[in-house]
């Protein structure tokens, strides 16, 4: 597979077409589900960034729920050892809520939980919970726990992170 070649270039440009693809034609790539959940343990971040924007692209595709059984795994990236690879994983959860709803009150309790589930230094945390607050923006609707999320948002209006207030601010005017 050219996503795993040892050469930067050659599996960044490959990234980059089966990244477009796979969200314009999942179908055309869901038979390699397999080859992509691969990555989600390479020891190279860039390939779990990979794994994380394909799988969650390939979702629309999973008639067979294979997500289910790597639900634990994709989100144990929200603590990865590499802050941006944790952003990537709340990043592409939007796909993940927009083609598996029924995985919506499971996602927001983890995403809801996001201070006991990473170990990132306050800053990075803090940064990290504008991500989560834009996923409650933009799926407030078929969220249930509405009430958790009210008071997850409410408090980070005094976020150390400027982008986490703004977020938040963004939240409250449109929902609060």
């Amino acid at each position: 597979m050219m996503l795993t070649h040892r050469k930067i270039m050659v599996y960044h440009h490959s990234y980059n077409v089966i990244s477009q693809a796979s969200q314009m034609r999942p179908e055309l790539f869901y038979q390699y589900w397999e080859d992509f959940a691969v990555l989600l343990d390479h020891p190279n971040s860039y390939h779990r960034d990979f794994a994380l924007i394909i799988l969650a692209n390939l979702t629309p595709a999973d008639k067979e729920n294979k997500f289910l059984n790597l639900f634990n795994r994709y989100f144990s990236h929200i603590n990865d050892e590499k802050f941006m690879t944790a952003r990537k994983c709340i990043q592409n959860t939007a796909k993940i809520l927009e083609s598996k709803g029924e995985l919506t009150g499971d996602i927001i309790d983890i995403l809801l939980d996001v201070d006991n589930r990473c170990d990132f230094p306050l800053k990075q945390k803090a940064l990290l919970k504008s991500d989560v607050i834009e996923l409650f923006i933009n799926f407030y609707r078929q969220i249930n726990d509405k009430e958790g999320v009210n008071e997850f948002v409410k408090y980070e209006l005094g976020s150390i992170s400027p982008k986490t207030r703004k977020m938040a601010k963004k939240f409250m005017e449109k929902y609060g």
